[in-house]
């Protein structure tokens, strides 16, 4: 009876079926930081469009128009466009604050989720609004 020899399992496969495994879960990471860096970015333009209405708002405050167009100077497109941003001036606790929603990007700048992200700013008043009494402590 002839000895049959057994040769040694070869694994010259396994290291790129490995791979092929794992390829999908590091796209689904990838694509996880990349909506945390939307994240970050939408919120930073938010607070950053919020501040510089707060800063027209205290020069001009019943000119909405203008606090809006200099809120959407400081913001990079996309999320300066019409359906992304808004601009409003709110009173709260007899403090007024500027604030801009920007809708959150999902996957890629443009495409709008359900979700928003707002930053507030406070109006430090230079001028009073029409209608609103003088602030005490200040000569006309």
């Amino acid at each position: 009876m002839a000895e049959r020899r057994r040769r040694p399992r070869d694994d010259r496969g396994a290291v790129f079926v490995e791979f092929a495994a794992m390829v999908p879960f590091m796209m689904l990471a990838l694509a996880l930081v990349w909506q945390v860096l939307l994240i970050g970015l939408t919120s930073m333009y938010a607070s950053h469009g919020a501040t510089e209405a707060a800063r027209q708002a205290s020069v001009t405050p019943d000119d909405m128009a203008r606090i809006d167009e200099e809120a959407r100077k400081r913001v990079r497109p996309p999320w300066d466009g019409e359906d992304v941003l808004t601009t409003e001036i709110v009173e709260r606790d007899g403090t007024r604050f500027a604030r801009v929603t920007l809708a959150m990007p999902v996957f890629l700048p443009g495409t709008n989720g359900p979700w928003e992200i707002t930053g507030e700013a406070r109006v430090v008043t230079e001028v009073p609004p029409r209608g609103l009494p003088e602030p005490e402590g200040v000569d006309p």
